[in-house]
């Protein structure tokens, strides 16, 4: 079984200690009403983009702990995504740590319940799919949709909460957080890469996202982010949940549909490359 990254003992501390959670955050929890009143209106799905989301000093401090060093963790390499991936978060320096805990606060999720008229809104102690993301040269993720039905508490992923921790982003890189329209066609919302911005979006059966350009940053640079995602109980009675990411088929490549198809149900191979997309290299663009 996956371990248990928000550890009840420290949410508990943290949520009973006379610390201000709110001082690490930015202004815009002042203004939740109009903020929600975005969220719910925005196209093609609700969602809202927050600059300044973390207090700078502590958004800076994040920005200097987080790792180059990417031994030990996920790596993704194949044609659909290439990204690294970390959620060991008890590894993560103190200040890292608590960013995940005071997002699993009473009253964080107080806040995301107000911005996303969500009132069963609660976080994942389990943490699947999110912590540390980073994308290297070359980096990508196709538009897709995220996983639906968590694999262990059996709740419905609902929101997520995507913050840039990249400073002086060039966005001739690429790297834009791009969000497409309810037939997966056509993007219609980019956002650039911006320290200290934070992208908050929906998930559901239209919630198509990605970036799906490939990154050109400098070998030395890297698109850093911290992912974090709320759940809430199953919404309705159906059979067919996602249990993983669903990614846009594209009917011209068959090959690439086929590595699509697989990625719905596990995590692609060598194998798997090497059979329908044989010679890949990440530096294919």
């Amino acid at each position: 079984m996956t371990d248990i990254k928000i550890k009840q003992y420290e949410l508990e501390k943290i949520n009973l200690s006379n610390d201000n959670i709110l001082e690490y955050f930015g202004d815009w929890i002042k203004d939740l009403n109009i903020h929600s009143s975005q969220f719910l209106n925005n196209q093609p799905f609700e969602h809202i983009v927050i600059d300044n989301f973390l207090n700078e000093n502590y958004a800076n401090i994040l920005h200097d702990l987080f790792p180059e060093n990417f031994n030990n963790w996920h790596v993704y390499e194949n044609p659909i995504e290439v990204k690294y991936t970390y959620d060991n978060i008890a590894k993560l320096e103190e200040p890292m740590n608590k960013y995940f805990h005071y997002l699993s606060s009473n009253i964080m999720i107080d806040i995301f319940r107000k911005l996303t008229n969500i009132p069963d809104l609660t976080f994942d102690e389990f943490l699947h799919g999110a912590g540390l993301h980073c994308h290297p040269k070359y980096g990508r993720l196709n538009v897709h949709l995220d996983y639906e039905k968590h694999p262990i508490t059996h709740k419905e992923r609902r929101l997520n909460i995507i913050l840039f921790l990249s400073k002086n982003w060039n966005k001739e890189w690429n790297g834009e957080n791009e969000l497409w329209d309810k037939d997966a066609k056509k993007c219609v919302v980019k956002t650039e890469v911006v320290f200290n911005r934070a992208i908050i979006f929906k998930t559901n059966d239209i919630s198509w996202h990605g970036l799906p350009k490939p990154i050109l940053c400098p070998e030395d640079q890297f698109r850093k982010t911290i992912a974090f995602y709320y759940v809430s109980p199953l919404q309705s009675i159906k059979t067919n949940y996602r249990n993983k990411a669903k990614y846009v088929v594209d009917k011209k490549d068959a090959n690439l549909n086929k590595l699509c198809e697989i990625r719905e149900n596990r995590r692609l191979t060598i194998d798997d490359i090497d059979r329908y997309c044989p010679g890949w290299k990440k530096n294919n663009i």
